[in-house]
């Protein structure tokens, strides 16, 4: 299951150079087409305010007003506000793809060795660092040609090791970026340079490739970090991911310290919503105090529009409460031992409450969602976890005009894959038929019921027959059910689900069916530790769909399974865990996962058994999560 890689981590070392100071003249730039000719005009608006300590820092974002925060992005610099005559000239217009997002002439990255110079790039400075990084379009062969090479030609002579992408090729049915880089296991020709894609490690938030690129027989190794769960238009469900992304690029080893290239689809939005936060977190470590919109002002210095929206400056604000207030920096597999005999019971409490009070707002369209998802009463359970509509998976097989598409259900992701578990309530009385299509429309691979007395329990809807009874038939849809299989803490049965279509013949699925059955009604955590990891490991095995868990009120139970299963396979395949960032997670998705402190100490535990059975070889056998 949950095999240790014995794989080394170098940690990386980051010179402290004074940073460039602040330029002093700021302009607006206003192009009058008709004469040709453009004028800059100084309006900025200082910002001449103290840097906010860390200590207050979470109750001072608490305190801002959406209007007085939205003021202050609107005081930012907007548009072109420095001299960038370069980047108009004829033979360098067709290398930039977006109107208004040029590079200024003082901070372009220049080419060396290339007919033209120029490219849509920017250094930005970071803290105490000048040309820490650099920010630049999405690579596309309409401006960089189909080999790509003046994007190759910055990356070779400007010794990066490691390239950022924060972009998905496609997004909304529009092309972002092009596939700059040859697939896993092949090398291509980019102009001059040779690329070999050696590895590609694909998880749910995020692929990492390592590569190689030669030139003149000269070789270099390097990273691609491509975060993916980045939406084009608006902001991730919440800021634990992009944290987690950002100590992984930091732990990616260097040797020759070049600048860190990253890249969105324009190089400004997300690209400087992530800089901002590596920045800001910085500055936040060193000096306990930061200054999140003279960031904003010192980035748009180097690079127009860094942060684009006023969605992505709240994000931001967000993301740094969390990244310096939070203690959610990983704890090693080597150290974690050590951490649990020097943790009390209540220091894990202080972070549970921190947790329980820092949940991540909803936006107003998802808040509203949920508002009418609080409609469907025949649907809900009381104190039941309600969706709004992200996340949630729309019935529309059999659905007849006029029907709801709603069920209680959301699609969670483990580690490794993207929507791995689909977490629902138990379906009610009325609700069977809405389940069972659930199970078929979505192609489930296994069924997970966290009621150890589902016959046994008022309102609760039973959707596969008894043991030994004939098939029972709830809408379009047959269940029969197979012989169960009961060992000591769950029982397993195959169910046979026959959908009997408008027209034509019915179709048929066979899946598991697994009931967890050692539950500590009192504490709501499993009775044993061991028995939970080993029934998360056989319920691991079912491969093809996604597993569908289900709890009375759709959260305490099923949400605390996809934690410990985040944890452990993180564990295994980073040798490296933060339980606070794997919570908000789910808690992001299912509000009343981890309901109570037992459960947040139950998912300690969990990792410390982990590990204590992987030293003894108990775990040897299990599914393989570091592959």
């Amino acid at each position: 299951m949950f095999a240790l890689k014995r794989l080394g981590r170098n940690s990386q070392t980051t010179s402290e150079v004074i940073r460039t100071e602040e330029l002093n003249t700021k302009y607006t730039d206003v192009i009058h087409e008709e004469e040709n000719t453009t004028e800059y005009i100084n309006n900025s608006v200082a910002l001449q305010k103290p840097k906010i300590s860390v200590d207050s820092l979470e109750h001072y974002i608490d305190s801002l007003t959406e209007d007085g925060t939205r003021a202050v992005f609107d005081s930012f610099q907007q548009g072109l506000i420095k001299p960038y005559a370069h980047s108009q000239r004829s033979d360098n217009v067709p290398r930039n793809r977006y109107r208004g997002i040029y590079p200024y002439d003082d901070c372009r990255v220049k080419l060396r060795d290339e007919d033209s110079d120029y490219i849509n790039a920017s250094f930005i400075d970071g803290y105490k660092k000048s040309k820490e990084y650099i920010a630049t379009l999405g690579p596309m062969s309409q401006q960089l040609g189909k080999e790509f090479e003046p994007f190759w030609q910055m990356v070779w002579q400007q010794k990066v090791e490691k390239i950022v992408m924060i972009t998905n090729m496609i997004e909304n049915a529009s092309l972002k970026c092009e596939q700059y880089w040859p697939n896993v296991g092949t090398s291509m020709m980019y102009g001059e340079f040779r690329i070999t894609c050696h590895s590609e490690d694909m998880y749910a938030e995020f692929t990492r490739r390592a590569l190689t690129i030669i030139r003149s027989s000269k070789e270099r190794s390097f990273f691609q970090l491509h975060f993916t769960c980045w939406p084009d238009k608006g902001i991730p469900d919440d800021v634990t991911a992009i944290i987690e992304f950002r100590q992984r690029v930091l732990n990616t080893p260097t040797s020759f310290k070049g600048p860190t290239l990253i890249h969105c689809s324009t190089g400004v939005g997300r690209t400087g919503t992530y800089i901002a936060l590596d920045i800001l977190t910085k500055e936040g470590e060193a000096e306990r105090a930061v200054d999140i919109p003279g960031c904003v002002v010192n980035m748009r210095q180097n690079r127009p529009n860094m942060i684009q929206t006023f969605e992505q400056y709240q994000y931001l604000h967000k993301a740094v409460v969390y990244s310096l207030t939070f203690n959610c920096t990983p704890i090693k597999a080597e150290h974690f031992q050590q951490y649990m005999k020097t943790t009390r019971r209540a220091d894990l409490n202080r972070q549970f409450q921190q947790l329980l009070h820092t949940i991540e707002q909803r936006s107003k369209q998802e808040a509203n969602a949920v508002k009418r998802n609080k409609q469907h009463l025949a649907k809900i359970r009381a104190n039941a976890d309600i969706p709004g509509d992200e996340n949630r998976p729309r019935l529309y097989l059999g659905l007849t005009t006029g029907a709801s598409d709603y069920i209680n259900a959301v699609y969670i992701h483990s580690f490794k894959e993207k929507n791995r578990f689909l977490v629902a309530q138990t379906p009610l009385p009325e609700t069977v038929t809405d389940f069972l299509t659930l199970i078929v429309q979505e192609n489930c691979s296994c069924v997970v019921s966290f009621e150890p007395d589902m016959d046994k329990q008022r309102n609760v809807g039973i959707y596969y027959p008894a043991e030994n009874m004939q098939a029972m038939t709830k809408g379009s849809f047959e269940v029969s059910s197979s012989r169960e299989t009961k060992q000591p803490h769950y029982v397993m049965r195959s169910l046979t689900i026959r959908y009997k279509k408008a027209s034509g013949h019915p179709s048929e699925k066979t899946l598991s069916h697994m009931q967890f059955t050692e539950w500590d009604e009192l504490k709501n955590v499993p009775l044993s530790i061991e028995t939970f990891l080993t029934f998360l490991n056989d319920v691991e095995e079912n491969k093809d769909g996604p597993i569908l868990l289900h709890c009375f009120d759709g959260a305490s139970r099923t949400g605390l399974f996809c934690v410990v299963s985040m944890l452990l396979q993180k564990m295994a395949i980073e040798h490296e865990v933060s339980i606070l960032n794997a919570v908000r997670k789910v808690k992001a998705m299912r509000r009343l996962a981890i309901p109570n402190l037992d459960q947040f100490i139950f998912c300690h535990e969990s990792i410390q058994e982990y590990l204590r059975a992987f030293d003894k070889d108990v775990y040897a056998n299990f599914a393989g999560y570091d592959k």
